[in-house]
């Protein structure tokens, strides 16, 4: 048996391996492709990672298929179903012929059984072991997948193609591939396909083959993209006659430039000729995953061409009387009979574009005249061969003389809509000579402009983006004009725009308050913004938000107000606003809240205190409280001790005794009151001994 040393060199793809790369990221799954031919159907398959296609190799797979119509006529679902119950790819000892014969059975068998199965590149090591195991599986895999593509009958006896040659014809049937593996293993989604008997459908030509010719050489190129899930390689035929072909090389061409993150549109093949000036014929063929040989293409003819090697080269570059410029090169004489004559082109910068200005320029002239140079010039001889090919000379510069700088341009003018669109125009500048115009901008009246246009612009007319919402309310621009020899004017006269006013101003800052008998004291500081026109002071009452705000006080300079307008112990809470000249205000300053101080009132009155020693109890009295209060308070403590919460009473209640006393102890009594118009609580208190 062959063993093959496999070094991977180029990410190629084909059909099966682009099924399986495209589903990397998602699930385990088996994709399928099928092919009907006269007598049979032939089913190629894949797994979608290296770890599901070791584990089907051990475990296997089993097809179903489901016979769907018949003759057009639908069928019952699982009426007519046939059971391949385990593919699993062949022993090692049934390989020996086939890989004898093929080389691609050869690299399956390898991917299969081969002991070894190299990663170049990769160090020695625990983790370099590690990782050249996971790139040795990942390889056998790829090519395993890129074997059966190349080779139906090896792909049958690596597990992963089967023929069924039980159908029937104008019938249709539904084939799934399922994974035998474990569940718990590894699940592993089937794979599904469907195909009609008849009409069997032929292999399409490979399309839009073309043939550059070259010095003893010829380019093929033909269409890729469209067959690349139909043809796995290709043949190259030529043909010295155009009807006897013969191909070139016994392997099939493969695409090794194409992969998922670049597709490849063509493919493209060299042919090396043994001599120019002979005709020759080619076609090519496809070849599909089950084995199968295209038509071949159109046939297309080509002969190799001697390269074209003289390159002119420009040798002088002068003005004559009337301002043109000769323009001399050199040129091998005896490759004048290799070429049908020269071009001249010119362009204004070095890089180009450059435009072919003089043609039909004789094989055996030197010399030309070019009649209207612009104040900088590059100039290049181009020689034209017989055979389509070119050689140009590297570029001359040529330059007139001019140090007059253009005129300043006039009458700028522009506008600022209120999504910052600024629209400039300018009148044109009367020179023969112009380029085009620079513009430039400023934020700051007095700052150095900065310029916006990189290289000179041909219009009168800029469009320029300006941010409305920025601290500067103007904007400043000038123009500069600037000639063919990039001579600048002067600045135009500066314009200033104004932009549209979308920005309120700033928002006040309280500095202060102060609550006295007399009202609530206000101080803030007014906006930052040099355009504010006024501010406003508002009030609203917390316990009846729904009324909303109530405008206080409006002004212009003053920075201080007293609210005298307040109920007692009533809480208010206070903003002020900033609205500028174009009518913007701004948000609230952080808004305070405010209580406005209770009228004094004394409603505990005849406070006393008894030691009643008969009774042993302390007697404690007071007058009627007014209607306003709404509870009273009683605390208790000794002398030197912490008063506590002793008593709750209602409001109507005037004595109270106390009989947990005990001789020879000074006792303090607290009475508390709460009224219900909020004013603060009232207190007082009063010692005995008892």
């Amino acid at each position: 048996m062959k063993v093959l040393r496999i070094f991977i060199l180029v990410c190629y793809v084909f059909p099966t391996v682009a099924m399986a790369q495209e589903e990397k990221a998602q699930q385990d799954a088996i994709r399928v492709l099928v092919r009907a031919l006269e007598g049979k159907v032939r089913l190629r398959w894949a797994p979608t990672s290296p770890s599901a296609w070791l584990k089907l190799n051990r475990y296997g797979y089993q097809i179903e298929r489901f016979t769907v119509k018949r003759n057009g006529v639908l069928l019952p679902p699982s009426q007519e179903r046939k059971v391949v119950e385990h593919i699993v790819p062949q022993p090692l000892a049934q390989w020996k012929s086939i890989v004898d014969q093929n080389d691609y059975a050869a690299v399956l068998a390898q991917s299969l059984y081969g002991e070894t199965f190299d990663v170049e590149g990769m160090g020695q090591g625990g983790l370099a072991q590690i990782i050249n195991k996971s790139k040795e599986i990942e390889q056998r895999f790829s090519f395993a997948l890129m074997a059966a593509d190349m080779n139906f009958k090896a792909a049958t006896m690596g597990g992963l193609g089967y023929e069924d040659t039980s159908i029937e014809k104008n019938v249709e049937y539904l084939y799934r591939i399922k994974s035998l593996v474990p569940g718990d293993l590894l699940a592993i989604e089937m794979g599904l396909v469907a195909i009609q008997t008849t009409p069997i459908e032929p292999l399409p030509s490979p399309i839009e083959l073309f043939a550059v010719p070259d010095d003893k050489s010829v380019l093929l190129t033909w269409e890729y993209a469209m067959f690349k899930t139909i043809f796995t390689s290709y043949y190259v035929e030529r043909s010295e006659n155009g009807t006897d072909f013969t191909r070139l090389g016994n392997t099939p061409l493969v695409n090794l430039n194409d992969t998922p993150e670049a597709p490849s549109k063509r493919m493209f093949y060299v042919d090396t000729l043994s001599k120019n000036n002979k005709t020759y014929y080619y076609r090519v063929k496809g070849i599909s995953p089950f084995g199968e040989e295209s038509p071949p293409s159109k046939v297309v003819a080509a002969k190799g061409v001697k390269k074209l090697s003289a390159v002119p080269h420009i040798t002088t570059h002068e003005f004559d009387l009337t301002g043109g410029v000769i323009i001399a090169w050199e040129f091998a004489k005896e490759a004048e009979q290799e070429i049908t004559g020269f071009e001249l082109h010119w362009a204004i910068q070095e890089k180009g574009p450059y435009k072919t200005v003089q043609t039909a320029i004789a094989s055996d002239v030197r010399k030309t005249v070019y009649t209207h140079p612009e104040p900088s010039n590059y100039f290049k001889i181009t020689a034209l061969g017989k055979n389509n090919q070119k050689t140009t000379s590297f570029p001359a510069f040529v330059q007139t003389i001019d140090s007059i700088p253009p005129a300043m341009p006039v009458g700028l003018t522009g506008t600022i809509d209120t999504l910052g669109i600024v629209q400039l125009e300018w009148e044109a500048n009367t020179d023969s000579d112009i380029l085009g115009y620079r513009v430039f901008r400023g934020h700051i009246e007095q700052e150095q402009v900065s310029q916006l246009t990189v290289s000179p612009i041909e219009t009168t007319v800029f469009t320029d983006t300006v941010q409305i919402k920025s601290l500067n309310s103007k904007v400043f621009y000038q123009i500069v004009a600037v000639d063919k020899r990039f001579n600048m004017s002067e600045y135009s006269e500066k314009l200033a725009l104004k932009k549209p006013d979308v920005v309120p101003p700033s928002s006040p800052v309280f500095k202060g308050y102060k609550v006295s008998q007399e009202g609530v004291f206000l101080e803030w500081i007014s906006s930052s913004s040099d355009d504010v026109d006024s501010h406003a002071l508002y009030r609203q009452k917390t316990n009846a938000p729904e009324k909303g705000w109530q405008l206080l006080f409006q002004t212009d300079t003053i920075t201080r107000y007293t609210d005298q307008n307040v109920a007692a112990n009533t809480k208010y809470r206070y903003a002020i606003f900033a609205r500028d000249q174009s009518g913007l205000q701004s948000l609230p300053s952080t808004p305070i809240s405010v209580t406005s101080k209770g009228v004094e009132q004394k409603n505990i009155k005849g406070f006393s205190a008894l030691a009643d020693l008969d009774h042993n109890q302390v007697a404690l009295s007071w007058r009627k409280m007014p209607n306003d209060v709404s509870e009273i308070w009683m605390y208790k403590s000794k002398k030197e001790g912490e008063p506590f919460l002793w008593r709750q009473l209602p409001p109507d209640v005037t004595t109270l005794e106390d009989t947990d006393v005990s001789p020879g102890n000074w006792y303090v009594y607290t009475i508390k009151v709460t009224s219900g118009s909020g004013s603060h609580p009232e207190v007082k208190s009063i010692e005995v001994y008892y």
